[in-house]
């Protein structure tokens, strides 16, 4: 799955949950990829290694066990929208990823360069299995933010008005 499937999908999800943070349950949504995908380029050579430590079910325990020791409703929220990612990408069907390291090291991955694995990932928008959840994250995504305008323009310009008095020495 791609961007909007994520944080769609699973801010979708959290309307159940009034208490979460959103904000830290939209970067949950997304953290296994932002950390996986950058670090399978480092450490194994290919973005296509983009399913390695921070899709694994010990990331979400350790996460999850922070927000428990700290009592944190952010942290909590973060680890919310991990475990909704990790359901989104089904790990279950990958169990030696889920599970690591107890099955063992993390499967091979082909190596192909960043723009190859991007191509790679639009042309899985022809499988319907793949759009439709897109498209669907995203109009609720806009949807939200269309719900939401008010309270993101207020936030906006309280913003701007801080960053005005900041630059004006005030």
């Amino acid at each position: 799955m791609l961007l909007f499937a994520h944080v769609g999908l699973t801010l979708a999800a959290a309307r159940i949950f009034t208490r979460a943070d959103l904000a830290f349950v939209a970067i949950g949504s997304m953290l296994p990829d932002i950390i996986d995908k950058p670090l399978g380029e480092v450490v194994y050579g290919t973005p296509s290694m983009g399913r390695i430590f921070a899709h694994t079910l010990l990331f979400l325990l350790l996460l999850a066990g922070a927000a428990i020791y700290t009592r944190d409703l952010r942290l909590a929220s973060l680890c919310g929208g991990v475990l909704f990612h990790l359901s989104l990408d089904f790990m279950w069907s990958s169990p030696v990823i889920l599970l690591w390291p107890l099955l063992g090291s993390f499967p091979p991955a082909p190596l192909m360069d960043t723009m190859s694995y991007l191509q790679m990932l639009l042309q899985g928008l022809k499988d319907p299995m793949v759009l439709l959840p897109e498209l669907v994250g995203l109009a609720y995504f806009i949807y939200l933010t269309m719900e939401k305008r008010q309270h993101i323009a207020s936030w906006t310009m309280r913003s701007i008005v801080r960053a005005t008095k900041e630059c004006l020495g005030r």
